[in-house]
């Protein structure tokens, strides 16, 4: 039986993630923060040891996890809401929990250590995300991951364990809500109003949870020492081309209002990604498309606001 370790298990990614794993009798050791109220999300399944321990006690708490686990995957990350982003010290911080987890990693044996990054890393940089992408971060959120990717593969090699550092592109589903485009222009069709936009002329993609957390799966079982790996759909398509989708699946005769709002300056962030690399060597393919599963965030929220 497979066995990993999670950090920030109790989080969005981290607890769709271990649904998966457990769906395919992977054995995990979910690390998340004393009292979590989120804990709720992954105690119930079988073949999860839930474990309430801050990071800096992890190397103090050893016994109560595998040797020679097949994976670590470090999800746990501070100052993630739009607000703490700039909030210097508290981004900082983020290296040396980092740091302190590959250590413990290491101490334990783990075969090999999966961080994620995001791709406000490369907002600005105007191309698919590979290895090659030149960083452009535009708060201390992304300067820190940035930061963080060499920091820690260097470490990693230095402890002698495999490092792989993974960006995910825009993630969407059902039992989430994100303060974007794509959520506040469901929320609006749905409740009869038009949405107002610029005219969305960047290059985005999204990709569906599910999707991420067989790429993870993936990455864990065949990714390559000191990879780096983009995660995503690969639609890349400017973001226009996704409200129209929303539009056409709520009700298209419905009045919607792109190209209202102007835009902030002449330089348009994006968020697009290459999979070539993570396809050749996982073998990865998402297999939501965007419509598909677009409908499934639709139904769900017309069922919240007709229960409200």
């Amino acid at each position: 039986m497979k066995k990993v370790i999670i950090t920030g298990a109790d989080g969005f990614i981290g607890s769709n993630f271990i649904k998966s794993l457990v769906k395919e009798g992977v054995e995990v050791w979910a690390v998340v923060y004393p009292q979590s109220v989120t804990k709720s999300r992954i105690d119930k399944w079988e073949g999860v040891h839930c474990i309430e321990c801050d990071i800096d006690a992890l190397e103090d708490m050893a016994s109560y996890f595998p040797r020679e686990a097949d994976g670590f995957y470090h999800f746990a990350w501070q100052g993630v809401h739009a607000n703490d982003r700039n909030n210097m010290s508290l981004q900082m911080g983020n290296i040396e929990l980092c740091l302190k987890c590959l250590r413990f990693a290491a101490q334990v044996k783990a075969r090999k250590f999966i961080l994620p990054g995001s791709t406000s890393e490369y907002l600005y940089y105007g191309r698919p995300i590979n290895e090659q992408a030149v960083p452009s971060p535009q708060n201390a959120y992304g300067s820190v991951k940035v930061a963080l990717r060499y920091l820690a593969k260097q470490y990693a090699e230095e402890l002698g364990i495999d490092f792989i550092y993974v960006v995910i592109t825009g993630i969407y589903a059902a039992d989430r809500r994100d303060n974007n485009v794509i959520f506040y222009t469901i929320d609006k069709l749905l409740r009869g109003e038009k949405p107002s936009v610029t005219r969305l002329e960047q290059l985005w993609d999204y990709v569906h949870i599910r999707d991420v957390a067989q790429a993870l799966a993936l990455i864990g079982d065949k990714g390559r020492r000191g990879a780096f790996y983009a995660i995503g759909r690969g639609d890349n398509q400017p973001l226009y081309k996704y409200i129209e989708i929303i539009h056409r699946c709520i009700d298209p005769k419905l009045p919607i209002g792109i190209g209202e709002v102007p835009y902030v300056n002449d330089i348009l962030p994006s968020s697009c990604i290459d999979l070539s690399a993570v396809y050749e060597d996982t073998g990865f393919v998402p297999k939501i498309n965007f419509e598909d599963g677009i409908r499934e965030v639709i139904d769900t929220m017309r069922e919240e606001i007709g229960n409200e």
